[in-house]
């Protein structure tokens, strides 16, 4: 079962896709039990296993990661969570792996606009692909780049997160939390 307090005692390593991101990629993607995914960058494994609860049971997580070190993380937060069986990690570069029938990609790895034809070709009738983007220029390429290949863009944008004071002497947003964290595009197959 899902908590968030399990992702709490995993180990970290490189940056995690946080749980607003995440959300959003499950919500408008539409992903559901028995989905198969193909997430490109696997750094810690947080969102292989945040889609791999979902997925569960039927559907399958196929997480690609090329540093060892990294892979190595993911691999045992995997394990910590029970998901070895839900989710298949792939080390390796995704460029050169075959990559099965999907519902979903999720691609969080530097120039991931070279991965989007692999994405359309992979991708059934009505997939999704999520592109994980640090800036907007990237967000431009990545889009640009989708429509060229025929997908049909459906939401860019960034999610926020901002927690509130709430106190008998007025309420106001919290000076801390880490408000942006990446740009999301949606395109459509």
């Amino acid at each position: 079962m899902f908590t968030i307090d399990s992702f709490r005692k995993l180990k970290r390593g490189p940056q995690v896709v946080l749980f607003k991101d995440a959300s959003f990629v499950s919500c408008f993607s539409g992903l559901q039990s028995g989905d198969v995914v193909v997430d490109v960058g696997s750094g810690s494994g947080f969102l292989a296993s945040y889609l791999g609860f979902i997925v569960s049971p039927g559907g399958k997580v196929y997480t690609f990661e090329r540093r060892e070190e990294f892979a190595r993380i993911a691999r045992q937060n995997f394990e910590k969570l029970g998901l070895q069986n839900v989710v298949s990690l792939i080390e390796g570069d995704a460029v050169r792996r075959k990559w099965p029938e999907c519902d979903l990609v999720t691609i969080d790895a530097g120039g991931g606009d070279v991965l989007l034809k692999k994405a359309f070709n992979a991708l059934k009738p009505g997939g999704v692909a999520v592109g994980f983007l640090p800036n907007v220029e990237q967000l431009k390429v990545f889009q640009e780049k989708g429509v060229k290949l025929g997908f049909k863009p459906f939401k860019s944008t960034e999610v926020f997160d901002r927690n509130w004071l709430v106190r008998e002497q007025g309420c106001r947003p919290e000076n801390t939390g880490l408000i942006h964290s990446v740009f999301l595009c949606f395109l459509r197959k």
